[in-house]
């Protein structure tokens, strides 16, 4: 799929990350399925219930950077976890929130290329694999 016209982004600010994914390319029913990273982000909202009180409600989204191979994968998993660990805000310009599957979990795609991405969040250290 490619983007015929784009008149709007989305930038995501992710200002705690929570679990971390990454995934090899795949082949599912002859679709190939590229490399990539998933971290995700937790929204708590209290509202209150007629019923039963003050309930929380929480919106997760599951924000995925497609990368090159398995190995940038790889790479950008121990960027991401090193970026948890510090504290970073994450930025991701994204396609609006969907939901993939059926459960409440919605994803947002990165819509830049994977470098891009790295270049709009410098303090991801992306080092060159030693010989």
């Amino acid at each position: 799929m490619s983007m015929l016209r784009q008149d709007y982004t989305i930038v995501f600010e992710l200002a705690k990350i929570g679990s971390i994914k990454a995934w090899k390319e795949s082949e599912i029913d002859g679709n190939k399925n590229p490399a990539f990273v998933k971290f995700r982000g937790v929204n708590i909202e209290e509202k209150t219930d007629k019923d039963v009180g003050l309930r929380d409600i929480e919106t997760i989204i599951d924000f995925k950077v497609t990368t090159p191979d398995y190995v940038e994968a790889n790479r950008l998993n121990t960027m991401i976890r090193e970026a948890r660990q510090n504290n970073q805000v994450i930025k991701l310009r994204g396609n609006l929130p969907n939901k993939e599957n059926v459960d409440d979990i919605l994803t947002v795609s990165s819509i830049i290329p994977y470098q891009q991405f790295l270049n709009e969040n410098p303090f991801l250290k992306h080092t060159e694999k030693k010989a």
